[in-house]
């Protein structure tokens, strides 16, 4: 009935709210006769155990979106049959039974793009996603749950640049996977995308110093530079 309706979207309500409130309070304002509800605890439970994960899907998100991103990565081979003239075909590099381009290959590729928008996509939106709502508490010096949470993420940099590990992220995405999106027979072009972005980078990491430490900063531009 509607009346069931608004009294279960009246408690979901109330519950984020105090959820949200949770997460925003800082643990030392928090006094003994101000009990939270069991859901709010649960959250702040779960932010506790939030650090370790997030540190192992931030370890291995480009690892893996590279192997995702290696099913567009093939090898060509020139072969002659009897009888008939020179021809060239490909076969994918991860799996030398699988001729690129054909049926097998395609249902390959159409699974590997949900698991990009899952995992590399996924996680570049989760840690920017985190990293945006930490903004304003790290600005306001006020630190909460989630600020403590994901301070791996934020720790070494300023306050005013604390969401630019998700510019890191992007970075490290696009050179480990995206640019393998670009055909084998463009291999120049491949090359010459990824030297612009790791030389723009590193002009925009000279410009704008996001670390604490000049050292960092120093250290930053310089194997970026290395790296071009």
């Amino acid at each position: 009935s509607t009346t069931s309706v608004m009294s279960a979207t009246t408690s979901v309500m109330s519950a984020v709210s105090a959820i949200a409130e949770a997460i925003n309070t800082d643990e030392s304002t928090v006094s003994a006769s101000h009990a939270r509800p069991w859901h709010a605890e649960a959250a702040l439970g779960l932010l506790d155990l939030t650090p370790a994960g997030l540190v192992l899907i931030f370890c291995f998100v480009p690892s893996i979106s590279a192997s995702i991103f290696r099913s567009w990565s093939c090898q060509a081979y020139t072969i002659s049959p009897p009888g008939e003239e020179l021809e060239q075909v490909s076969y994918m590099r991860q799996d030398a039974s699988v001729e690129c381009y054909t049926e097998d290959h395609e249902s390959i590729t159409d699974l590997a793009v949900g698991f990009i928008v899952l995992w590399p996509v996924g996680s570049l939106v989760l840690f920017t996603s985190l990293l945006a709502a930490c903004y304003k508490p790290l600005r306001a010096k006020s630190p909460n749950a989630l600020t403590r949470a994901t301070g791996f993420l934020h720790r070494e940099y300023k306050k005013t640049w604390c969401w630019w590990e998700a510019v890191e992220l992007a970075r490290k995405l696009v050179l480990t996977g995206f640019v393998l999106l670009i055909p084998e027979e463009n291999a120049f072009i491949r090359l010459l995308v990824a030297t612009l972005i790791c030389s723009f980078y590193a002009v925009v990491l000279a410009v704008v110093r996001p670390y604490k430490r000049v050292e960092d900063d120093v250290l930053a531009v310089a194997t970026r530079d290395r790296k071009s």
